[in-house]
């Protein structure tokens, strides 16, 4: 019998958590579950946690650096992919749309600068075929 596993969390750091909170929770539609001094839980919708912990601006952010580079969200409709990119407009971090290999990715950057890109269709509906290049920027 095989086991199997799916991520469920991610745990990003942060220069000042209420700007991060808000963000997310108003992008992505977060309830913030819970709040401990530097420390917020975000839940997603389906259900992802996503830990924001404030390290202040004493932290940089290394982009060439090994471990987390940025966060890749789905969503299932052409529409929500449309409504992304408007919100994302509207707060003043879009970025651009594109499409690669038949995957269309809206990006733009969270409050730190970090890249925030969501895709349709989602992977369990299209698997992918080739790698975006912003991967690896």
């Amino acid at each position: 019998m095989g086991y199997s596993a799916r991520v469920a969390s991610s745990v990003q750091f942060v220069a000042e958590l209420d700007r991060s909170v808000n963000f997310y929770r108003d992008l992505f539609r977060c309830e913030e579950t819970i709040r401990s001094g530097e420390a917020a839980l975000l839940l997603a919708p389906g259900g992802f946690q996503l830990y924001l912990i404030e390290r202040g601006k004493r932290e940089e952010r290394h982009s060439g650096g090994l471990g987390h580079h940025l966060l890749m969200w789905a969503t299932d409709t052409a529409e929500g992919l449309k409504y992304f990119e408007q919100t994302l407009k509207e707060m003043g971090r879009y970025t651009e749309t594109r499409t690669t290999g038949g995957i269309t990715v809206v990006e733009g950057r969270d409050p730190d600068g970090i890249p925030v890109m969501v895709a349709h269709p989602d992977p369990s509906e299209k698997p992918r075929s080739v790698f975006d290049s912003h991967l690896y920027t």
